[in-house]
């Protein structure tokens, strides 16, 4: 009997060192997010640029997703956005939600998922700044 708790608790070890539990931040450096958005040319700029955050928490959610193989539940990604001399930051706490999860990992119905990851991260992102 003892070996087997023995057993059990190794295994057991070995499993919680196989997961990370450090925190999930991504920065971005942005001039643009702090710039004042008075003329049209410069609410385009911002939407532009401001669609490429998206695509870099997907990035990031799907490594952290494959770095942490028992991670099934909901969690935030810390998105900073850092002014580039780095005297102002924003941040803004990004959900990833199980059905994202369950689909990155499965691969099933991932393009669908894909793309309303990418809708309601921008939505999420922009409704913040």
């Amino acid at each position: 009997m003892r070996s087997i708790v023995v057993i059990f608790l190794f295994s057991l070890q070995l499993v919680w060192a196989q997961i990370d539990l450090s925190p999930y931040e991504l920065s971005i450096t942005s001039e643009l997010a702090f710039a004042p958005a008075t003329e049209e040319i410069d609410q385009l700029r911002l939407s532009f640029e401001a669609q490429k955050w998206p695509v870099e928490v997907l990035r990031y959610t799907l490594y952290r997703l494959r770095q942490n193989p028992y991670l099934v539940s909901a969690f935030f990604i810390q998105l900073t956005i850092v002014h580039p001399d780095q005297s102002k930051k924003i941040v803004i706490p990004v959900p990833i939600n199980e059905k994202y999860i369950k689909a990155f990992k499965t691969e099933e119905g991932f393009n669908e998922s894909y793309y309303d990851f990418l809708s309601d991260t921008f939505e999420w992102v922009l409704e913040r700044l």
